[in-house]
């Protein structure tokens, strides 16, 4: 987690006196109560972050140990070992956040969302929300931390096609699309997230994208600074893509 801090402390020097880690003993205490070791990119997570996140917030949103050891100390549905609760949302819909770790120590675990209602019943109740715990907190802390010192933003969504099953989908090369018209633009792609969660800064704009791993559907937003220049990007992005 330390490149992620070092990366919200281009845009906020303070950023590092503002959050807590978990002690080792609860790191400990969480692997007993979830029956495995925890992966390390979690546990390194939770040793830097895990009581407080700082003004790194996902919206109604707790990811702290506290509330993480509560529900395993006290839960009555835990999920099976596969899975690790790591967070909820404290409002309605009250979704849960999982990491599928599978059979094995994978390192690069999928975040999940899980219904509340009977999530472990049926993987129905369960949609892959990140590639990785890593994708999810630096598309979070460029949107917070980057984009949000930028005053005119501007949020995008695929046009989508009827695919040959009837159903609507993404269309294809879309990513690559946007790609070469943010790097005519002058843009440049960061190096901190997986293919499906880029990120393209230009100094006084950014741009990302998020793409549902499963194939589902995809989100996108631009912050810039100058309005004119602002309303330049969205015309350029929505003559030259499938995004509106």
């Amino acid at each position: 987690m330390r490149d992620l801090i070092e990366f919200i402390r281009q845009y906020d020097p303070e950023y590092p006196s503002k959050i807590r880690g978990a002690s080792a003993d609860e790191t400990v205490r969480l692997a007993q109560l979830v029956g495995r070791a925890l992966p390390a990119h979690y546990k390194e997570f939770l040793l830097h972050l895990g009581k407080d996140m700082g003004d790194l917030q996902m919206p109604e949103t707790d990811f702290r140990i506290g509330r993480v050891l509560k529900f395993y100390e006290l839960g009555k549905k835990k999920p099976p070992t596969r899975f690790i609760f790591i967070g909820a949302q404290v409002e309605d819909p009250y979704d849960r956040y999982l990491l599928d770790c599978g059979d094995g120590q994978h390192q690069d675990c999928p975040v999940l969302r899980a219904d509340p209602q009977e999530p472990f019943k049926t993987t129905d109740n369960l949609w892959v929300s990140f590639p990785s715990l890593k994708d999810m907190l630096f598309v979070l802390a460029f949107d917070v931390k980057r984009m949000g010192l930028m005053p005119h933003r501007r949020q995008f969504t695929p046009s989508f096609e009827e695919g040959k099953d009837g159903l609507s989908r993404v269309p294809p090369g879309l990513m690559d699309s946007v790609e070469k018209v943010l790097a005519r633009l002058g843009f440049e792609k960061q190096p901190y997230t997986s293919e499906l969660n880029p990120l393209f800064e230009r100094g006084d704009a950014a741009f990302y994208a998020s793409r549902n791993p499963e194939g589902g559907g995809m989100t996108a937003q631009l912050a810039a600074q100058d309005e004119r220049e602002f309303k330049k990007l969205i015309e350029i992005i929505r003559d030259n893509t499938a995004l509106l």
